[in-house]
């Protein structure tokens, strides 16, 4: 399956509508914003007020001036600490360090100038917690201090977007596969109302919109390492048009830019089964421990090409998974033995042969539905059933296995039940990660900057058992492979001190291919197929034994294939307030 969305905002007459308002309060996503007041000494409003912001990081700057009602608003400014420098004539120059400009919020700085000759300073400490006064927005960001500390099992940003108020999230488990990626609710929303965005950029695959995939062919949304997020917002309730696709959680993600000092990292997490227990079934069965080994690795670093104008960032991640624990399964069997004849398969399972205290035919040996029981002599025994029961896996083992630990028997009298098996099966499950990051900035001029953002991840894994529902017996694996794309490319540019303006495209790409093993054919077994091909070709169908609880054969899904493409184009025009 193919999906392909193209976007063309009517970005016209959005400008036009800005144009015909006040200061608009929202904010484009991915960025933030400083707004604020400028006073005399007395307290009256100061007009045409000079008002620099630079960025602390790369000393890119940016100019606005006060309205006649000696407000600014300095918009669509990436996420970092900000130098603010405000000039006015007859007043003393006024300086505000490391003001932390937030995604999606807007900060607020109210200043009060000195008259010349006087002298004034004001420092605002980088860890200052302010009150977010330019909206009622309800929501939470989470910085890089917080994604890189919070002890995360799989290191993944969705396990903790339920720090959020009104967010509800399942406690992530640590043995699952990969990246073990949650979806959320907020505030009574399915996880499909959520939205995820990328620098900006919607990053939802919407074959099914939702974090998590819910099909072995359909690939989630993409999980950059923490090294390489700068900080991400959750937004749960009044966000303002700009987030407006759904009902549910905004979810919006920056990620790390170089700076003028050359930084960077490496990092090694591992998890082994000599860290780990033995689990309950396993024990009760007989097996060993399961498998259970993780590797997470990987660097970044960044820094000026060209100190104050280009910047650069780049991360690697790779992650190794052979987990048993994640696709751990339970069937319960028959206590078969490796003579699977008809005779003797009739001898251990007919009722007549096998009776109860009362001297009756053992209920537990009775067919569910009544009619004709097993024959003591196995003559009467579907020959489906019994080239079933005799099929064996290219490894030699039997399709059904005998159990490797018999039930206890209960019920009042035991004479009267049947004697069942239970096996687990722990078979490791393998996947592996490599994600690539590369990210550019680049001032043209100083009145317009350029922002590149790529992002790619190639997910390949093999598990002993379909995801699709079918075989909890070995034999019937399956072969992924996800990839996920991100590309964003943002101009941004400043037509006067008034009039801002962020062009950004997109592009999203999730490919998934799905492939279940198939060791047994329908003809071997001599049984048909729900479609009624016959051949050498045409695989054993998906069996379910009520009775028990194991299964085998395939899910009807043999192999899939599933591509969502996203372009998206989007243009923000900010212009000052006007009077008409």
């Amino acid at each position: 399956m193919r999906v392909d969305s193209f976007r063309y905002p009517a970005f016209l007459l959005a400008f036009f509508l800005f144009a015909l308002t006040g200061i608009a309060a929202g904010q484009t996503p991915g960025t933030g914003a400083i707004s604020g007041m400028v006073y005399d000494p007395i307290g009256n409003l100061i007009s045409n007020a000079e008002v620099l912001t630079a960025n602390e990081a790369t000393h890119v700057s940016r100019s606005v001036r006060t309205t006649p009602e000696g407000m600014f608003r300095v918009q669509l400014l990436p996420p970092g600490s900000y130098l603010v420098t405000v000039n006015a004539p007859g007043f003393a120059s006024f300086q505000s360090q490391s003001i932390a400009v937030l995604v999606s919020e807007t900060s607020r700085l109210d200043v009060m100038l000195a008259v010349a000759g006087a002298t004034a300073s004001v420092r605002v400490e980088a860890n200052m917690q302010t009150a977010q006064l330019e909206n009622s927005t309800l929501g939470t960001l989470v910085d890089e201090t917080a994604i890189e500390a919070l002890a995360l099992s799989n290191r993944n940003f969705t396990q903790i977007l339920g720090l959020a108020p009104g967010v509800v999230v399942d406690l992530p488990s640590a043995t699952a596969l990969g990246h073990g990626t949650q979806n959320v609710a907020s505030n009574g929303s399915t996880p499909t109302d959520n939205n995820i965005q990328f620098n900006g950029i919607d990053a939802n695959n919407l074959q099914e919109n939702s974090a998590a995939d819910s099909e072995s062919s359909l690939v989630g949304t993409a999980i950059p390492a923490p090294d390489s997020i700068e900080e991400f917002r959750v937004q749960t309730a009044n966000f303002d048009a700009a987030y407006g696709r759904g009902a549910g959680a905004k979810v919006d993600l920056v990620s790390k830019s170089g700076t003028n000092n050359l930084h960077g990292s490496a990092w090694e997490f591992v998890r082994n089964n000599i860290f780990n227990a033995n689990d309950f079934f396993s024990k009760l069965d007989g097996q060993p421990r399961a498998d259970m080994k993780q590797n997470e690795f990987g660097a970044s670093a960044g820094g000026p090409i060209k100190r104050d104008r280009t910047f650069f960032f780049v991360a690697y991640q790779g992650l190794t998974d052979v987990n048993g624990l994640g696709t751990e399964t339970h069937p319960v069997l028959p206590m078969l033995t490796a003579d699977r004849s008809a005779t003797t398969l009739g001898a251990q399972f007919c009722p007549a042969g096998h009776l109860d205290s009362m001297g009756q035919p053992a209920t537990g040996y009775l067919t569910q539905a009544g009619g004709t029981q097993v024959a003591c002599d196995g003559s009467n025994i579907n020959p489906v059933a019994l080239a079933i029961l005799n099929a064996k896996l290219p490894g030699g083992q039997f399709a059904v296995p005998s159990p490797q630990a018999a039930l206890p028997i209960g019920g009042t009298d035991p004479s009267d039940q049947f004697p069942q098996g239970e096996s687990t099966f722990a078979s490791p499950a393998h996947y592996r990660e490599d994600q690539f990051t590369a990210d550019i900035d680049h001032k043209l001029s100083q009145k317009n900057a350029l922002a590149g953002r790529f992002f790619y991840s190639r997910q390949p894994e093999t598990l002993p058992f379909s995801p699709n529902g079918a075989a909890n017996l070995p034999g019937w694996g399956t072969n992924e492979l996800g990839r996920n794309t991100m590309f964003v490319l943002a101009d941004t540019h400043s037509f006067n001190s008034n009039l801002v303006n962020i062009a950004p495209f997109g592009y999203m790409r999730f490919d998934g291919t799905s492939a279940v093993a198939n060791p047994l054919t329908a003809q071997s077994a001599g049984e048909g197929t729900p479609t009624g091909v016959v051949g050498l070709g045409a695989n054993i169908p998906g069996l379910a034994i009520n009775n028990f609880a194991f299964s085998i054969g395939d899910a009807g899904n043999p192999s899939q294939w599933q591509v969502t493409n996203s372009f998206t184009w989007q243009d923000s025009p900010w212009p000052r307030s006007r009077k008409w």
